[in-house]
């Protein structure tokens, strides 16, 4: 009984280790033309149960929060991103998703330029990853 309780001891560590993980960052960056009338960038993230609240962007600031994986593994945050006249350009996608073999702690970045949306994970290469489009009102 005694190794039982040790065993379920350690077993309940690790468990709660990966639970309970080293949480993943996401940073959106506004890096828009700061010489447009509308420069602010408009962030909206969710996940199933979350929602992260509407936010604007200036130009040159960062909007980031942390992501801890759920038990099942199954995280998945989504974003809306708008600028220009009444916020009529922009993009919806995933922003994170949980993936087998991805070391966690990891800073998932995105950058808002006027041609598109960029992504870099770690400070590895960046690259263009969606264009903008007409979105309704």
């Amino acid at each position: 009984m005694k190794y039982l309780s040790v065993f379920l001891f350690f077993y309940g560590l690790c468990i709660i280790g990966n639970v309970y993980g080293r949480a993943n960052k996401l940073h959106i960056w506004n890096d828009l033309d700061p010489n447009q009338k509308h420069s602010d960038l408009f962030v909206q993230c969710k996940s199933g149960k979350a929602d992260m609240g509407k936010h604007y962007v200036k130009y040159g600031k960062i909007y980031q929060f942390d992501i801890r994986d759920n038990f099942w593994k199954t995280t998945l945050f989504w974003c809306t991103f708008r600028h220009g006249p009444d916020y009529r350009t922009g993009q919806q996608f995933d922003v994170y998703e949980y993936k087998p073999g991805v070391a966690q702690g990891g800073t998932y970045e995105w950058t808002a330029r006027e041609d598109g949306i960029y992504f870099r994970l770690n400070q590895g290469t960046i690259h263009k990853v969606h264009n903008w489009k007409p979105m309704p009102p």
